[in-house]
Order: structure tokens, then sequence, then C-alpha cells
């Protein structure tokens, strides 16, 4: 059980550019707090999905004895919690990657071969395997799991197998040039697409930074079964029509500091970095709004002197986690 300790869910309060296409680019919101709620838990828990209909967060926290899975209601209260990583017949062997809820509510959880469905109570309904040629395994952290259907599919889903804010690039693989895996349940099919060569990027990168392309970053929707894609160095979003396996249009990013993209030709030696830590700015997340909204969080550079003051003050310091350094 958990032991009672306050964690609270902050909102900030941030003017930002949206980025759609074509109708309301760099058009002005911005974001107001509209609620919030407490989590008594002992450690800090990360929510990734929202089921409006039932009212119920779903999320996952990193304990000493291990990841559990959660679901929380609107007041804060755990309904569900449990450890589902491990040996037995209800458990994965291997880490999970990613999670998210089904359209009734039942809670799909991915590791790097397996997809398993379980209900409310985080009892296993079913589970299937597929194959994936990157075989990404996330450990201390868990994406959003991204999955469409196709024309006709009531019940079988499609999905992306490898997860956003990974890099699918293997070495050896050189001529694997596509970066995004789909795989079709219905009639277990895997396709390729998004090649590397469609970005702009591909072009200035130095060929011994060829990795460092495949991050991948991306949100689907999967009403439109549109997939939105860019990469951690990068200044477009390419939208990919996952139905007819094209490139249907690019969207140019406008962002407010990220020096990185200024050059015409990036080498090693243009991302800062203070030991194995990058300094460097830094696409982050991709999220998709109703009317073909997207944001983009980005993270910017941080100066080498204000960082070691950082972790001189606090050894425990990430500007990635800082929000100052969070654009959107």
């Amino acid at each position: 059980m958990f032991k009672k300790n306050s964690y609270w869910s902050v909102i900030y309060l941030l003017s930002f550019s949206l980025f759609s296409w074509p109708s309301f680019s760099n058009a002005q919101y911005k974001l107001e707090k509209v609620k919030s709620f407490t989590v008594e838990s002992f450690y800090p828990v990360e929510i990734v999905d929202y089921f409006p209909k039932d009212g119920l967060y779903l999320g996952y926290i990193n304990s000493t004895e291990g990841k559990r899975i959660v679901l929380i209601n609107e007041e804060g209260d755990f309904i569900s919690n449990k450890i589902l990583e491990g040996d037995g017949p209800n458990k994965s062997s291997a880490p999970f990657n990613a999670m998210s809820f089904a359209e009734d509510g039942t809670i799909y959880l991915q590791s790097f071969s397996f997809i398993y469905r379980y209900d409310q109570n985080l009892n296993l309904l079913d589970k299937f395997s597929y194959p994936s040629s990157t075989s990404i395994r996330i450990f201390g952290r868990m994406e959003f799991f991204s999955y469409f259907k196709l024309p006709g599919s009531n019940s079988n889903i499609s999905f992306i197998t490898n997860p956003s804010d990974t890099n699918s690039f293997r070495p050896g693989n050189d001529s694997e040039t596509e970066l995004i895996e789909v795989f079709h349940k219905g009639t277990e099919e895997s396709i390729k697409l998004a090649p590397v060569t469609d970005r702009i990027m591909y072009s200035r990168f130095d060929k011994s930074l060829l990795a460092d392309l495949y991050f991948i970053i991306y949100k689907l929707d999967p009403k439109s079964r549109k997939l939105y894609l860019t990469t951690k160095t990068d200044s477009e979003i390419l939208v990919y029509d996952l139905f007819s396996k094209k490139l249907d249009s690019r969207i140019e990013i406008k962002h407010g500091e990220f020096p990185i993209l200024q050059k015409s030709k990036i080498s090693r030696n243009d991302f800062k970095t203070n030991v194995r830590i990058a300094l460097g700015a830094k696409n982050h997340k991709l999220f998709s709004l109703e009317g073909d909204k997207i944001v983009l969080d980005y993270i910017q550079e941080i100066p080498y002197g204000t960082y070691e003051q950082k972790i001189a003050e606090d050894p425990t310091y990430h500007h990635f986690q800082d929000p100052n350094y969070h654009r959107l």
C-alpha cells in the first residue's frame, strides 16, 4: 500500500504558438488551469491518459517494488493499482513501453513484443504477440500507446510498434530508412513508412550523425488516421496518411530559440553537452487538439554556466524537467 504523502499535479499558465494546417498557423492561444486535484502517494504519479466517460486517469508509479499501473478518479483516489511486470500468467516478463485506454474503457499495455488488454480492475482480458524490427525496451517511463483502426475494422487495431520519444536506429541497418513501423492485427501484416530521406534535416546532418535522425517524436490522430511526425532536432512536422502510407503535408515549426537549426550543416560539435548531459534544445512532445490543431512542446538550450550553477544548488537538476525551459 502507499504511504500518505501529498503529490500535486501542477498546471502552468503559458502563452504559446499553436501549430495547425493550414488555417490557424501561428495563432496565439493561452492555456489556463481549469481544475486540480491531489493524489496521496509516497511516489510521484505519472499520468498518461484520461477516459472522460468514467472520469478515470491512467498512469504509473515507479516504486521500490516495481512499476505500478494505476487508475485514479477525478477526486484523486486510487481505483486500481497493480504491479503487472514480472513472472505470472497475468503479467509481462518484459517492461511495458506504452499505455492508453481503449475505446470501451479497457486498458492497452504494450511491451516490445506483446499487446496486453486489461479491465479497469487490472485483470488480464487477452493478449497477442506482434513482430517488431526494433524490439525497443523502455525502462523507468512509459509513453502513450498510439493505435487506430482501418476502414471496416470494428475490433482489430493497427498500431505503431516503436514508441514516441525513442530512437529506432540499429547499427548495421543503414538500409532501413523508414522511421515508423505499423502492425495491422487484422491481417497480421507489418508495414513501414516515413523514410528518413523525407526530412529536410537529412541533407544538413553530417553522415556520422545519421542515428540522431531516428529519434522520433509523433502523435497519431485515430479518427483521421493521420500521423504527425518530427524528430528531436527538426524544423518541421511531417503529416502522413496511415491508410495510403503517403506523405500528406509539411508543417514548418517556428521555434522561438533553437540555435542548432540555424546552421546549414550540423556536426557533432554543434550538440552542447556537459559530460553526458545534453544541454541543447530539442523537440520533446506533440499533442493533438480538436480541429486538426497540433501543439509542440520543445525544450530550450541551457547555457553551460547556468547549468553548472543549477547542479551546484541541486545535483539532481536537469533542465528537461524545468518548466522554465519548456516552450509550446
